[in-house]
């Protein structure tokens, strides 16, 4: 079993940043109005009266008013999946795990055009709007990985571009930190 950060590891860019520039485009108002709510939250996050979790719910509460929303998922992936790495394309299993911090909504939809089942990322309840549970990132991966698949799996190799990724990379025999298309030993 392999494991795998999504964004700026799998993805060239992130996927979460590229979801709203798309949707800015298409729901300028709905998205504009999410943006400026996040502003209230950031600002309360600033003097310690709010958290990351409730400024990236904030952010994507707009999805809640995206009609026909697997549809729109659909042609959102279509457009980007071209920045999945080679390098990826080239190693991919069917026992991968993607574990990453942006939401699941969004990792699993590429995850379906690459044909890879196992995947961990934060929750979001897309008819509502909201964050369900903590973000995916840290130690809340491995965290989920081990809710998720217990802890008898070998986990051969991981790979992250981010130091964040620590707790992750750990689990596995072999870490990697991807840069670009070039894979750095992590020790």
């Amino acid at each position: 079993m392999n494991l795998y950060d999504f964004d700026n590891t799998i993805l060239k860019g992130d996927s979460s940043h590229k979801f709203i520039r798309y949707s800015l485009v298409r729901h300028p108002f709905i998205v504009l109005w999410s943006l400026i709510k996040t502003l209230k939250e950031c600002i309360k996050y600033l003097f310690k009266k709010s958290n990351f979790g409730l400024i990236k719910s904030e952010l994507f509460s707009f999805v809640k008013y995206i009609k026909n929303f697997d549809e729109y998922m659909d042609k959102y992936v279509l457009k980007n999946i071209k920045y999945v790495k080679k390098f990826y394309l080239d190693q991919k299993k069917d026992s991968d795990v993607i574990i990453s911090a942006s939401f699941e909504f969004i990792i699993k939809k590429y995850c379906e055009y690459l044909n890879i089942k196992n995947v961990i990322g934060t929750k979001f309840d897309v008819k509502k709007g909201c964050i369900i549970g903590n973000n995916c990132k840290g130690e809340e991966k491995v965290r989920r990985f081990y809710a998720e698949y217990g802890d008898k799996h070998e986990i051969l190799n991981a790979y992250s571009d981010s130091l964040s990724d620590i707790p992750m990379l750990k689990l596995a025999k072999n870490a990697y930190i991807v840069k670009d298309e070039e894979l750095i030993k992590y020790e």
